[in-house]
């Protein structure tokens, strides 16, 4: 039970990697060459149960003290930052949206800076813009109207 405990941060990721592979299980993945809308988002899922199931073992090999009690906040933030995502990014665009998402998880940051939470907007808006847009054709705005 002791190593469970230790465990639990890597599940709870994998956990998550998993909830989001059940979720993309419909979409279509395409081929490697012409990827459909389904191949990402399986990718990432499948990484973050990798890297999840990683801490897991990392943290049961060794002995790492634990926070007295589960960051409710944080796992909140990062909730509330993806559903603000899905609920903007047609309104408002990539930049905008990504901005908003990154500010809210800023909030639960403490020592997080709000040049850092610029800088790291504009860094993300430009990455999404050019994999997903460039890159992938998708219809996605950068900013409302453009």
């Amino acid at each position: 039970m002791k190593a469970l405990f230790k465990a639990q941060d890597g599940l709870l990721v994998a956990l998550v990697g998993a909830i989001f592979l059940y979720a993309s299980r419909d979409l279509d993945m395409g081929v490697p060459r012409n990827m459909g809308p389904g191949m990402f988002p399986v990718i990432l899922s499948a990484l973050t149960i990798v890297f999840g199931l990683l801490i897991a073992v990392v943290n049961v090999v060794r002995d790492v003290t634990l926070p007295r009690q589960f960051p409710w906040l944080g796992l909140c933030g990062v909730v509330a930052s993806i559903a603000l995502y899905a609920l903007l990014i047609e309104r408002l665009g990539i930049a905008l949206t990504t901005l908003c998402a990154i500010s809210v998880l800023a909030l639960v940051i403490p020592r997080m800076k709000w040049l850092e939470t610029l800088l790291l907007s504009i860094g993300v808006s430009a990455f999404l813009w050019l994999t997903f847009v460039l890159g992938l054709g998708m219809p996605l705005r950068l900013f409302p109207g453009f």
